[in-house]
């Protein structure tokens, strides 16, 4: 008896080694996957960065063949989208409704109710609404079931698709250890779905392999849902919107699950303003080789951009006022006069609104034009800019009589109507014959003009381009007219800069088709597209007044 306890105590104590040993792996191997599962992340935001386009040819972006849907019906419903929010200060939320509002689509907006009635989605057997967006996928999924058969029963029958975001929460996920904290991916493997935008996790910094890879190493952030097994076709994003490919995505996916109900044509119109022209003060102003430098980059540009030339604003009290090189740069570019666009910009870059009486601002209007006559300027191109675009909204009645009388002008731009911000709110109008077309900003100014030194570091600059609010306002507006001044294309040349990246960057990542059209032309096009706008709002803008009054106070102090 005593030999087998000593044998059973032998082998009691190699099972407890044995069992240690392999719990220790066991805490080893777990502990060594969730450290290099931590250190990696989707390999989605420096994508942006550089311009692969040859990569995106060769990415499996359909993973089977693609199958056919049933065909969206638009005719059945108005076209309006529900969006349900969870709340009105919410980041999303407001992202989504920008995204509406830039392309001018009616919507109807609703806090996501945690329980609940919806409201009616028909009236007289007409569907009130043509989409359906969740900013919380959750909120979707977790509706009870009376709601959720009511809303997908509409969507099945008058053909209305549905957009839904998802993101990890704080819950969910270890903040100190996973970098893309709220992203959240799909595993496909149901017919029924495909994949809208992959993306590959990054390898972690041992170089250790991902543990869970999805088909050929890639994760679908975004997924379509075809809509073959209910009737209801869904786009679910994994993210939110603060990545620029899922914007340019949510656009796409309101068109397609709307029957291009609600959508804009592939076309777009550029035209790039450069104010200001000779004037600036000494060493900002436009040398020899800089000119050269604008006339082959627009050569360059109209490969991408169909009849792109660059529109000059000129203030002739200030020509020759620079360097001996830079008076030599003004020499150039009147030589090259016939090559550009002109218009008028105020003889001595005064601002309208301070000149009381036609006949001063008269007098300012012909010095300018009896300049553009001497040195050959063309003066028939119908369109002007005011300097600060003062007089233009609030309408300052002597700038538009003295404006059609001196340069018979048809056209103008102001990035004041109705408001200044947001942008995405500004819209034309008509006065007095003269058609006001917005214009937007591209983030340079008279102070941006050395890439080093721009606002916030270089990345800004190249985040806006690539991807950005300067890429978004081409994507989400028909027509734009950039505001850019004389000293953005001396220096270090950010104009130029600017938009061959910008040509580059749309023509790599979209379908887009770019057009410049002469001034006069574009305002007739833009009020073909948006005609309802013919009629300015008028209205009290005590806001604006004391806008005026500070701009003026700062402009006197040099500020």
């Amino acid at each position: 008896n005593l030999r087998t306890w000593r044998v059973l105590r032998r082998n009691l104590r190699r099972l407890v080694i044995l069992l240690a040993t392999f719990c220790m792996v066991s805490v080893l191997v777990s502990a060594y996957y969730l450290y290099t599962g931590s250190t990696q992340e989707l390999d989605l935001a420096d994508r942006a960065v550089g311009l692969d386009c040859a990569d995106l040819r060769a990415l499996p972006f359909r993973q089977s063949e693609p199958r056919t849907p049933k065909p969206i019906d638009p005719s059945r419903k108005d076209p309006v989208v529900l969006v349900f929010i969870e709340s009105q200060y919410s980041q999303l939320g407001q992202d989504i409704i920008a995204i509406l509002e830039s392309n001018q689509f009616r919507y109807h907006a609703e806090i996501a109710p945690g329980k609940g009635d919806i409201p009616p989605l028909t009236h007289k057997g007409r569907g009130r609404y043509a989409l359906v967006i969740y900013e919380n996928l959750l909120k979707y999924v977790g509706m009870d079931a009376w709601n959720r058969d009511l809303l997908d029963n509409y969507c099945a029958e008058y053909r209305v698709g549905v957009i839904a975001f998802h993101r990890a929460s704080g819950a969910e996920v270890d903040r100190d250890h996973l970098p893309g904290e709220d992203w959240t991916v799909f595993q496909f493997n149901h017919s029924t779905y495909e994949p809208v935008l992959l993306a590959k996790t990054r390898p972690s910094e041992s170089g250790a392999v991902q543990v869970i890879p999805g088909p050929q190493g890639l994760h679908a952030t975004v997924v379509q849902d075809l809509g073959l097994y209910d009737g209801v076709q869904r786009v679910l994003f994994g993210h939110g919107l603060s990545y620029w490919l899922h914007r340019l995505i949510l656009v796409d996916a309101i068109a397609y699950l709307t029957g291009k109900k609600l959508s804009r044509s592939l076309e777009r119109y550029i035209l790039v303003d450069i104010d200001d022209i000779f004037v600036g003060k000494k060493g900002t102003r436009m040398n020899v080789n800089d000119v050269k430098a604008l006339l082959e980059t627009q050569n360059m540009l109209r490969a991408y951009i169909s009849n792109f030339t660059f529109n000059l604003g000129f203030s002739g009290k200030f020509f020759h006022t620079g360097t001996q090189e830079e008076d030599d740069g003004d020499d150039l570019l009147l030589k090259y006069v016939d090559e550009f666009w002109w218009f008028p910009h105020m003889w001595s870059h005064m601002q309208p609104h301070l000149f009381h009486n036609e006949s001063s601002l008269m007098e300012q209007m012909i010095l300018n034009k009896d300049f553009a006559l001497e040195h050959g300027i063309p003066v028939d191109l119908g369109y002007a800019v005011a300097p600060h675009h003062s007089g233009v909204y609030p309408v300052h009645i002597q700038l538009y009589e003295a404006w059609k009388k001196a340069w018979g002008i048809r056209v103008t731009s102001t990035e004041e109507y109705p408001h200044l911000k947001p942008a995405r709110h500004r819209k034309g109008f008509i006065h007095n014959d003269i058609m006001v077309l917005p214009r937007q900003t591209c983030g340079l100014f008279t102070h941006t003009i050395f890439y080093k030194e721009y606002p916030g570091g270089p990345k800004e600059l190249d985040k806006s381009i690539r991807g950005g609010e300067l890429f978004l306002t081409v994507l989400l507006n028909p027509i734009s007219i950039f505001m850019t001044h004389l000293s953005n294309y001396g220096n270090d040349r950010l104009g130029l800069y600017t938009f061959t990246n910008l040509a580059n960057f749309l023509k790599c990542w979209t379908n887009l088709r770019l057009h410049t059209l002469p001034p006069l032309q574009l305002a007739h096009k833009y009020f073909t597209l948006f005609p309802e706008q013919r009629n300015p709002l008028w209205q009290v803008s005590y806001d604006r007044e004391i806008e005026i009054c500070l701009t003026n106070i700062l402009i006197n102090f040099n500020v």
